[in-house]
Protein backbone atom coordinates (compact mmCIF):
# COMPACT_ATOMS: atom_id res chain seq x y z
CA UNK A 1 0.00 0.00 0.00
CA UNK A 2 2.83 2.40 0.65
CA UNK A 3 4.25 2.04 -2.88
CA UNK A 4 0.96 2.96 -4.34
CA UNK A 5 1.30 6.00 -2.26
CA UNK A 6 4.40 6.72 -3.37
CA UNK A 7 3.40 6.07 -6.69
CA UNK A 8 0.28 8.30 -6.54
CA UNK A 9 1.76 11.08 -5.10
CA UNK A 10 3.06 13.42 -7.92
CA UNK A 11 -0.56 12.88 -9.80
CA UNK A 12 -2.42 14.22 -6.45
CA UNK A 13 -0.07 16.73 -6.08
CA UNK A 14 -0.60 17.26 -9.81
CA UNK A 15 -3.85 17.73 -9.91
CA UNK A 16 -4.63 18.96 -6.11
CA UNK A 17 -2.49 21.21 -5.41
CA UNK A 18 -1.95 23.37 -8.86
CA UNK A 19 -5.64 24.18 -8.77
CA UNK A 20 -5.66 25.11 -5.24
CA UNK A 21 -2.41 27.35 -5.99
CA UNK A 22 -4.23 29.03 -8.71
CA UNK A 23 -7.56 29.82 -6.90
CA UNK A 24 -5.61 31.42 -4.38
CA UNK A 25 -3.71 33.25 -6.35
CA UNK A 26 -6.98 34.69 -7.99
CA UNK A 27 -8.43 34.79 -4.34
CA UNK A 28 -5.59 37.26 -3.44
CA UNK A 29 -5.61 39.03 -6.39
CA UNK A 30 -9.66 40.32 -5.96
CA UNK A 31 -9.11 40.71 -2.08
CA UNK A 32 -5.88 43.15 -3.10
CA UNK A 33 -8.56 45.16 -5.34
CA UNK A 34 -11.03 45.79 -3.03
CA UNK A 35 -8.31 46.12 -0.27
CA UNK A 36 -7.03 49.00 -2.30
CA UNK A 37 -10.81 50.08 -3.33
CA UNK A 38 -11.73 50.00 0.64
CA UNK A 39 -8.46 51.90 1.36
CA UNK A 40 -9.19 54.62 -1.32
CA UNK A 41 -12.29 55.24 0.93
CA UNK A 42 -11.19 54.91 3.92
CA UNK A 43 -9.04 57.78 3.52
CA UNK A 44 -10.50 61.45 3.95
CA UNK A 45 -9.30 65.27 4.42
CA UNK A 46 -12.15 66.17 6.36
CA UNK A 47 -12.30 66.32 10.03
CA UNK A 48 -14.56 67.71 12.36
CA UNK A 49 -13.10 69.65 15.47
CA UNK A 50 -14.77 71.32 18.53
CA UNK A 51 -12.96 73.38 21.01
CA UNK A 52 -12.05 71.78 24.05
CA UNK A 53 -10.74 73.50 27.55
CA UNK A 54 -6.77 72.72 28.22
CA UNK A 55 -5.78 74.59 31.21
CA UNK A 56 -6.44 77.84 30.57
CA UNK A 57 -6.53 77.39 26.53
CA UNK A 58 -9.00 76.14 24.38
CA UNK A 59 -7.72 73.16 21.71
CA UNK A 60 -9.31 72.30 18.82
CA UNK A 61 -9.68 68.09 18.77
CA UNK A 62 -11.00 66.06 16.08
CA UNK A 63 -14.31 64.59 17.34
CA UNK A 64 -14.83 62.96 14.02
CA UNK A 65 -13.43 62.58 10.54
CA UNK A 66 -15.14 61.99 6.97
CA UNK A 67 -14.77 58.82 7.28
CA UNK A 68 -17.58 58.73 9.82
CA UNK A 69 -19.88 60.10 7.52
CA UNK A 70 -21.61 57.43 5.39
CA UNK A 71 -23.82 59.51 3.21
CA UNK A 72 -25.11 63.31 3.08
CA UNK A 73 -27.86 63.42 1.05
CA UNK A 74 -28.39 67.17 -0.67
CA UNK A 75 -31.80 67.06 -1.16
CA UNK A 76 -32.93 66.82 1.93
CA UNK A 77 -29.81 67.39 3.97
CA UNK A 78 -29.63 64.37 5.71
CA UNK A 79 -26.45 63.05 7.21
CA UNK A 80 -26.12 59.32 7.74
CA UNK A 81 -22.97 58.27 9.99
CA UNK A 82 -21.32 54.87 9.77
CA UNK A 83 -22.08 53.73 13.43
CA UNK A 84 -23.77 55.55 17.11
CA UNK A 85 -20.29 56.13 18.54
CA UNK A 86 -20.19 59.61 16.37
CA UNK A 87 -23.10 60.40 17.35
CA UNK A 88 -21.79 60.03 21.52
CA UNK A 89 -19.36 61.72 20.43
CA UNK A 90 -20.75 65.03 19.17
CA UNK A 91 -23.77 65.23 21.48
CA UNK A 92 -21.66 66.99 24.15
CA UNK A 93 -20.84 69.88 21.61
CA UNK A 94 -22.65 73.12 20.79
CA UNK A 95 -20.35 74.14 18.33
CA UNK A 96 -18.02 72.46 15.50
CA UNK A 97 -16.07 73.38 12.84
CA UNK A 98 -15.52 71.38 9.70
CA UNK A 99 -12.23 71.17 7.85
CA UNK A 100 -10.63 70.25 4.90
CA UNK A 101 -7.15 69.41 5.71
CA UNK A 102 -5.67 72.49 7.57
CA UNK A 103 -8.66 74.77 5.98
CA UNK A 104 -11.74 75.23 8.45
CA UNK A 105 -14.76 75.33 5.31
CA UNK A 106 -17.51 76.19 8.24
CA UNK A 107 -18.63 76.02 11.74
CA UNK A 108 -22.14 74.62 12.21
CA UNK A 109 -24.31 74.31 15.56
CA UNK A 110 -25.55 70.74 17.09
CA UNK A 111 -29.42 71.47 17.93
CA UNK A 112 -32.70 69.00 18.08
CA UNK A 113 -36.34 69.87 17.21
CA UNK A 114 -36.99 70.43 20.94
CA UNK A 115 -34.80 73.67 20.99
CA UNK A 116 -36.33 77.01 22.66
CA UNK A 117 -33.33 78.87 21.21
CA UNK A 118 -33.25 80.59 17.14
CA UNK A 119 -29.86 80.34 15.48
CA UNK A 120 -29.33 81.83 12.19
CA UNK A 121 -26.64 80.22 10.45
CA UNK A 122 -25.59 76.60 9.91
CA UNK A 123 -27.06 73.60 12.20
CA UNK A 124 -26.66 69.87 12.24
CA UNK A 125 -30.12 69.37 13.53
CA UNK A 126 -31.25 66.23 15.24
CA UNK A 127 -34.65 65.24 14.37
CA UNK A 128 -36.24 63.61 17.17
CA UNK A 129 -39.50 62.51 15.64
CA UNK A 130 -37.06 60.32 13.05
CA UNK A 131 -33.93 60.06 14.88
CA UNK A 132 -31.74 61.30 11.80
CA UNK A 133 -29.76 64.16 11.62
CA UNK A 134 -29.94 67.13 8.81
CA UNK A 135 -28.00 69.83 7.49
CA UNK A 136 -30.06 73.16 7.92
CA UNK A 137 -29.77 76.69 7.04
CA UNK A 138 -31.20 77.83 10.38
CA UNK A 139 -33.38 76.64 13.24
CA UNK A 140 -36.43 76.15 13.70
CA UNK A 141 -36.43 75.77 9.95
CA UNK A 142 -39.72 77.21 9.30
CA UNK A 143 -39.15 81.12 11.54
CA UNK A 144 -39.25 84.20 9.59
CA UNK A 145 -39.03 86.08 12.63
CA UNK A 146 -37.62 89.68 12.16
CA UNK A 147 -36.08 89.12 8.63
CA UNK A 148 -34.78 85.88 9.88
CA UNK A 149 -34.43 84.47 6.48
CA UNK A 150 -32.49 87.53 5.02
CA UNK A 151 -30.46 87.08 8.19
CA UNK A 152 -29.77 82.99 7.04
CA UNK A 153 -29.32 83.77 3.48
CA UNK A 154 -26.58 86.15 4.09
CA UNK A 155 -24.96 83.67 6.50
CA UNK A 156 -25.39 81.00 3.79
CA UNK A 157 -23.56 83.28 1.25
CA UNK A 158 -20.81 84.00 3.59
CA UNK A 159 -19.82 80.00 4.02
CA UNK A 160 -20.57 79.40 0.46
CA UNK A 161 -16.94 78.72 -0.57
CA UNK A 162 -16.43 76.08 2.33
CA UNK A 163 -20.14 74.49 1.38
CA UNK A 164 -18.66 73.94 -1.92
CA UNK A 165 -15.28 72.51 -1.27
CA UNK A 166 -17.31 70.34 1.42
CA UNK A 167 -19.58 68.60 -1.19
CA UNK A 168 -16.77 68.56 -3.38
CA UNK A 169 -14.95 66.36 -1.40
CA UNK A 170 -18.08 64.37 -0.35
CA UNK A 171 -18.40 63.71 -3.91
CA UNK A 172 -14.53 62.17 -4.60
CA UNK A 173 -15.08 60.09 -1.24
CA UNK A 174 -18.55 58.93 -2.88
CA UNK A 175 -20.15 60.03 0.23
CA UNK A 176 -23.31 62.50 -1.57
CA UNK A 177 -25.73 61.63 -2.92
CA UNK A 178 -28.34 63.74 -4.48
Amino acid sequence: MIEITSLLRPYIMKHHVIPALIFFLISCSLCSCDLLSDLHLSSTKLAFKASVPNGSNLTDTTLFKGTDIKSYNDSTGEVIFNDSMTIQKIASFHKIKCYLETDSLFTFTLTSNIMSSIVNDLVLNHNLFDGKYYFEDGYPSYIDNLGTNAIRLENKQKRAAGWTQFIAQLKLEGRYTK
